[in-house]
């Protein structure tokens, strides 16, 4: 049995993390508004792909933040955690996801069509595309009543062999991969997003020392090094290196570290704004795309009546370039991160709104009481 465990406010430090973690998200998303890749600048390729890789470890980061906190916390009462995760993150996918159709196509009118367009296009996640990390986090979800119990009865010295066993399924994964073998490796539980989900809880529970803790990260910036010169000069594709590679592991794991472990004076002292931010965090990853897209949109008509500033947009004024020999490369790199500070503020205040209005019916809705059977909870 798993004891009950009172749900805890998250330090400030795991706060900090998961707000560094959706500002990455965002910019990651706002190179796609900043074109900063002109045709045939090798040099210009290499900077984009290598701060792009850095980026996306906030997509474990996320996934590595959700399972600590649930594995830990789990009470035992599996109807009332899945109720829980329905109410804090199915129905607010949902609504944003209709906002998002309806947004595109419900000038046409709300019809018949309409609902069997928005039901197929959300099933298969083709509303917005960086929905996919609910999608997949939603089967951690499912396993997370049963791994909870599977970790609480397991010994460090079994998690450590757990953690080094996955790892190196990953990187002999990654060898198939790299070297284009068919892939008869496919049975191993834990090659998925799922270890992410995991490897937050269990580098905390394995209780690191600080020279263990320094080692991980130190290794993690080896990682990084290996990541930029497989973008900058390999030969080969690694098809893994933005999910699946162990160098994407490693740097994950050394910038959760990082921050968890060194970041935790910045955290307190600012605790009350990273706090206010983490709280709406979700509603931050949901809505930022809509903000981007108005921000592609804004500046497109600036530029339009400013030619002199060394950028311009596509017909479509969702992407923005640099003109060719004008030099405002440059200063398309400072307008993207400009533009990614912008949009995070945009979306926060979208989500102040949105907590305003849901948060009361959230509460309501998780405070239905559920049975409790005998034996659930010890």
């Amino acid at each position: 049995m798993i004891k009950h465990t009172n749900a805890r406010p998250q330090a400030a430090n795991y706060n900090l993390l998961k707000s560094l973690a959706i500002f990455m998200v965002i910019a990651v998303h706002m190179l796609s508004v900043a074109e900063l890749m002109p045709a045939g600048d090798v040099r210009a390729y290499r900077i984009h792909e290598v701060i792009r890789t850095i980026l996306l470890t906030s997509n474990g980061l996320f996934f590595m933040i959700s399972g600590r906190f649930l594995l830990e916390h789990y009470d035992g009462r599996i109807g009332r955690f899945y109720w829980k995760r329905v109410v804090k993150i199915g129905i607010p996918v949902l609504l944003a996801a209709f906002f998002y159709y309806w947004y595109v196509y419900g000038r046409n009118g709300i019809g018949f069509s309409f609902w069997k367009g928005f039901v197929k296009d959300f099933l298969q996640c083709h509303i917005q595309g960086y929905f996919w990390f609910v999608f997949a986090l939603a089967g951690f979800y499912l396993a997370v009543p049963f791994l909870a119990k599977m970790f609480a009865a397991m010994s460090q010295r079994e998690k450590r062999i757990l953690t080094c066993v996955t790892m190196a399924y990953f990187f002999i994964q990654n060898l198939y991969q790299i070297f284009s073998l068919e892939m008869v490796l496919t049975s191993y539980p834990f090659y998925s997003w799922l270890f992410y989900c995991i490897l937050g809880y269990l580098l905390d529970s394995l209780e690191l020392s600080g020279k263990e803790k320094n080692w991980l990260i130190r290794t993690g910036g080896l990682a990084f090094l290996v990541s930029a010169w497989e973008i900058c000069f390999w030969e080969r594709e690694n098809p893994a290196i933005h999910n699946y590679s162990v160098t994407m592991i490693l740097m994950t794991t050394a910038i959760y570290l990082a921050v968890t472990t060194y970041g935790a004076h910045i955290a307190e002292r600012f605790s009350n704004v990273i706090n206010f931010i983490t709280r709406r965090s979700f509603y931050i990853y949901l809505m930022h795309g809509i903000t981007q897209f108005w921000l592609g949109e804004w500046i497109s008509r600036y530029l339009a009546g400013n030619p002199t500033t060394g950028l311009i947009s596509d017909g479509a004024g969702t992407v923005i370039r640099a003109v060719p020999e004008s030099g405002g490369l440059a200063r398309l790199w400072l307008l993207w991160l400009g533009l990614s500070i912008i949009s995070y503020g945009m979306a926060l205040g979208i989500g102040c709104a949105l907590d305003w209005i849901y948060g009361p019916v959230s509460k309501r809705l998780i405070g239905i009481k559920w049975p409790i059977r005998k034996g659930d909870v010890k």
